[in-house]
């Protein structure tokens, strides 16, 4: 079974452990006997199994082993790497958050760092929901992907709750969409249009800046991250001038759709 071994079971682990998923109610001699694994070898691959709580111990004059409901056991062996692995990135991102603070002190600062692609724009935003204190300002959402947006709406939720001034600016077509813009606004969000393309700004408190250039030409988008706060504080005032120049959008009910309204 390949398979055990892509959920990280050793060679000696994955070959007891398939014998036991066979047999049942088996004993280490025959265990040995059946996956061709060395009598020597068996029994502290048994304890390692027992502790991942893929098998149990039935002691007796002869202790047999048997396997725990394979729905049950494996789910929990995933679900106990997925912590370890959580874990692991928490520690490699503080480490590397460590070494980027070193480098600051010893006067080796970055203005902007860049990265490419959705996956890594949308961490950022989700990220940044949590350090948020006063203001939460996104320019150049098109709402083109309906079900990432009321993911995100989840978390700016909670920043209303906490009366933080959350704004969105958005670029793309508003027709197709009014149910989700409508769903925005009454949760509390400020949304304006302006017509721009092929690029969009997130700034958090003046402090945090993120720049995405996201041309068609491009093989992926282009993420810009200002760690520069005097910069950062630049784009704040450029969100908020486009903000002032943005038209308005309202529900209206009659004609069941959003229209926009000039400043």
């Amino acid at each position: 079974m390949e398979i055990l071994k892509d959920l990280g079971l050793t060679k000696y682990e994955s070959l007891i452990y398939a014998t036991i998923l066979k047999y049942n109610r088996i004993n280490a001699k025959l265990i040995s006997e059946y996956s061709g694994v060395p009598i020597t070898a068996v029994y502290p691959n048994l304890k390692t199994l027992i502790k991942k709580r893929l098998i149990q111990e039935l002691k007796g004059d002869v202790s047999l082993f048997e396997a725990l409901p394979p729905d049950i056991a494996i789910d929990s062996l995933i679900r106990e790497k997925q912590k370890n692995f959580q874990e692991l990135k928490e520690k490699a991102v503080r480490e590397a958050e460590d070494l980027l603070n070193r480098g600051v002190v010893e006067g080796k600062k970055e203005v902007v760092l860049l990265t490419y692609g959705k996956p890594a724009s949308a961490e950022f935003y989700l990220k940044s929901i949590n350090r948020t204190k006063k203001s939460y300002y996104v320019l150049g959402w098109k709402f083109v992907k309906i079900s990432d947006k009321y993911n995100f709406l989840k978390g700016l939720q909670k920043l209303i709750k906490k009366k933080i001034d959350v704004r969105i600016i958005l670029t793309g077509p508003i027709e197709k969409n009014w149910e989700l813009i409508k769903d925005y606004q009454e949760a509390g969000i400020k949304i304006r249009y302006l017509p721009l393309s092929n690029f969009s700004i997130f700034v958090r408190d003046a402090k945090e800046c993120k720049i995405t250039l996201k041309d068609k030409k491009l093989p992926e988008r282009f993420n810009i991250q200002i760690l520069d706060e005097s910069l950062a504080k630049a784009m704040h005032f450029y969100f908020l001038e486009n903000w002032e120049h943005a038209k308005e959008l309202n529900y209206d009910k009659k004609l069941n759709g959003i229209i926009m309204k000039s400043k």
